[in-house]
């Protein structure tokens, strides 16, 4: 279930399982990639609804860290 804060919406990663054709130990794979940019909240990860959007259309996809 998503959250919001301040008018953003952010997606625990166990949603994005939901969503996506990807398995959980793929999304954690691109969070420590930097493939997904997520924060730390308590004990879960949330992605935002602009960066998943981002990693959807591919623009981390060539970023260097």
């Amino acid at each position: 279930m998503a959250i919001r804060i301040k008018n953003q919406k952010f997606y625990r990663t166990e949603d994005l399982v939901d969503m996506l054709p990807l398995k959980l130990p793929s999304i954690q794979n691109y969070i420590r990639k930097g493939k997904i940019h997520a924060v730390k909240i308590g004990l879960f990860w949330y992605i935002s609804e602009s960066n998943l959007n981002r990693f959807l259309q591919g623009e981390y996809a060539n970023d260097k860290k």
